[in-house]
């Protein structure tokens, strides 16, 4: 089997910095603009902003201006992925998002972007991932996986962006949810036979999807044929907390336990960046991994949704905390609970 490398990482965060007590200032503003009033619910969100850090680990997220497009996000992650690469040799382009939904989807917006500048770019296979949500970008990854061994694709570009803060809910009653997501863009540029930053190990793609698992986690992302139309108020994210919580750390728990007992040894801990004190913790404390060894921003950034996994490998790299040799555990759970991981062994 053709071994698989990544070749390049980026990833671009918001400068724009939302604390616990301003995303509660915003969510009431919300409801006001929309002349809903609700005196009891904005004392009660206002009194629970204090305790978001204490309860999830959340401190701040990271929120796009309304003025950035995601289609220029996405085109910016491709150019940074393709420093000193040849563009004639990108045979595809995979997008995740759960906030940008429908068609043209990025994918197609951000090549026909690029055309300009880069006219040697030839005729990518095209493809956006988004009914997964946050396991969206580990399910690329294994697509892309997939198109470089059995396709023999010279250069795979694997983008997320994620525009969360256009799809959650501006009103006092949906605290809960509301609170814990975030903005960012991440991905990798992989290729066949290359010595990059490392190689791809293993890979699965699974899902523990039922009826019930169905509703834990609903909503709908901007319509990628109009941006600037807003996300309909009952299409807005919603999550059953306690269930997606138990859910995830299971998850993780037996996903971790699966490469351990194949004998693989963890150096670095990279899961979707979901609750910090109810999910990532607890399960690394389940299966003995470090703290030391987890790889987490959900502090600084919130949920990133698909993005959250790549913007932390992204980050992992360009602190040049691996040795050579090191091995990263890649793992993405979402809508549905669908399941992708990924272990890799850096150069």
């Amino acid at each position: 089997m053709v071994p698989v490398s990544i070749i390049s990482t980026a990833s671009i965060l918001p400068p724009a910095t939302i604390s616990n007590v301003e995303i509660v200032e915003l969510l009431i503003k919300g409801a006001h603009k929309r002349k809903v009033f609700n005196p009891d619910a904005e004392s009660r969100a206002r009194d629970r902003a204090k305790l978001i850090e204490q309860k999830t680990g959340l401190k701040s997220r990271r929120f796009f201006d309304k003025k950035e497009s995601p289609v220029d996000v996405g085109v910016s992650m491709l150019q940074k992925l393709m420093v000193d690469q040849d563009w004639s040799n990108l045979d595809a382009v995979i997008v995740s998002s759960s906030s940008i939904q429908g068609f043209p989807g990025l994918s197609q917006q951000i090549i026909a972007d690029l055309r300009e500048d880069h006219p040697e770019l030839g005729n990518p296979f095209v493809l956006d991932i988004g009914s997964n949500a946050c396991t969206g970008f580990m399910y690329a990854m294994t697509i892309g996986q997939s198109l470089v061994q059995a396709m023999g694709f010279r250069k795979v570009a694997l983008i997320a962006v994620e525009f969360s803060s256009r799809c959650i809910r501006y009103d006092p009653t949906a605290f809960g949810i509301s609170t814990l997501f975030g903005d960012a863009a991440a991905g990798m540029l992989i290729a066949p036979n290359t010595t990059g930053i490392g190689t791809l190990v293993s890979s699965r793609a699974t899902s523990m999807v039922d009826r019930e698992s169905m509703a834990y986690v609903k909503g709908a992302g901007v319509l990628a044929s109009e941006l600037t139309s807003a996300v309909p108020e009952n299409a807005r994210w919603y999550m059953a907390g306690p269930p997606v919580a138990v859910g995830a750390v299971k998850i993780l728990v037996e996903e971790i336990k699966h490469y351990q007992d194949l004998g693989h040894t963890i150096d670095w801990l990279i899961p979707h960046q979901a609750n910090l004190t109810r999910i990532l913790l607890p399960a690394c404390k389940t299966v003995n991994i470090d703290p030391s060894k987890l790889c987490a921003s959900f502090a600084e950034t919130g949920n990133t949704s698909s993005a959250s996994v790549p913007y932390l490998f992204d980050q992992l790299v360009q602190q040049k905390r691996p040795k050579a040799g090191d091995t990263a555990l890649l793992i993405g759970f979402g809508a549905s609970f669908s399941i992708g991981s990924a272990l890799i062994s850096f150069s």
